[in-house]
């Protein structure tokens, strides 16, 4: 009576079934194409995603970490009806166990194979790219490009910096393992220089290939100072004759009432 009893419960019930048909479709799931693919953003939240093709099933995805029950996704990310993803919060997140998700679907034909995928979260990192970039130039004729992050996110940070002049075609790129700048030591005060800089999770952390999107640029040089410098005496030069235009309003005006007190 007991067994009978434990049957009849819906959760372990659908656990059972889960885990029967992870078992049974696992040889055939991993001849599929990975296109499940989980993303921990700046490791703040975590989206799994996968693109949903027209004719295809509506997908279900299941989630497990290991030695847990497998949970049906609590917020799935919907495209035109379907489900394409399921968002994950920061609580949700554990790094350094693996992650497992079950991609099943159902159609009319029958064909539809599920998909079986396995991560380690903290290679999935992407960070959001560096802010608060600065440009100084140094009296030996030195450019140092600066950027900042948040003081709980200095450790296990690599960058990644690019520049170029206006008269070149490609980006100089630089590797840098921790400190948060770059020295350019010589310039061309005739050139203008570009530069950003973009971030991940370094090889002492993680094992990730996930890099920020590239920064902001910044720029350095004769041209955008000259630029700066038309600006500054185009401004200059609508202010003067916005106040001479209202200095000969002003005078007509006290000239109209002096012939109309005569």
């Amino acid at each position: 009576m007991a067994w009978k009893c434990i049957l009849r419960t819906p959760t372990l019930l659908k656990q059972i079934n889960l885990l029967w048909l992870i078992v049974f479709n696992s040889g055939e799931a991993h001849t599929q194409s990975n296109d499940v693919d989980c993303i921990v953003y700046n490791e703040e939240f975590m989206e799994c995603t996968w693109i949903h093709s027209e004719g295809k099933p509506n997908y279900t995805l299941y989630h497990w970490y290991s030695s847990q029950p497998a949970k049906e996704c609590g917020n799935y990310i919907q495209q035109n009806g379907y489900n394409v993803g399921c968002n994950f919060s920061k609580s949700e997140i554990i790094q350094f166990r693996e992650f497992s998700v079950y991609r099943n679907g159902s159609s009319d034909s029958g064909n539809e194979l599920p998909l079986t995928r396995n991560f380690q979260l903290q290679d999935q990192v992407k960070l959001n790219p560096p802010e608060n970039l600065t440009l100084n130039m140094t009296d030996r004729n030195e450019l140092i490009f600066s950027w900042g992050v948040a003081e709980k996110s200095l450790k296990c940070r690599m960058y990644e910096v690019r520049y170029r002049s206006d008269k070149d075609k490609n980006w100089q790129v630089h590797t840098i393992n921790s400190q948060r700048k770059y020295y350019l030591a010589s310039t061309d005060p005739k050139k203008l220089y570009t530069f950003e800089v973009r971030s991940k999770i370094n090889e002492y952390c993680a094992t990730t290939v996930l890099w920020s999107e590239w920064s902001s640029s910044v720029q350095w040089g004769e041209n955008y100072t000259g630029i700066a410098q038309r600006n500054f005496h185009a401004l200059l030069l609508f202010s003067i004759v916005t106040l001479l235009g209202l200095l000969i309003i002003v005078v007509f005006q006290l000239t109209g009432k002096r012939e109309t007190t005569k």
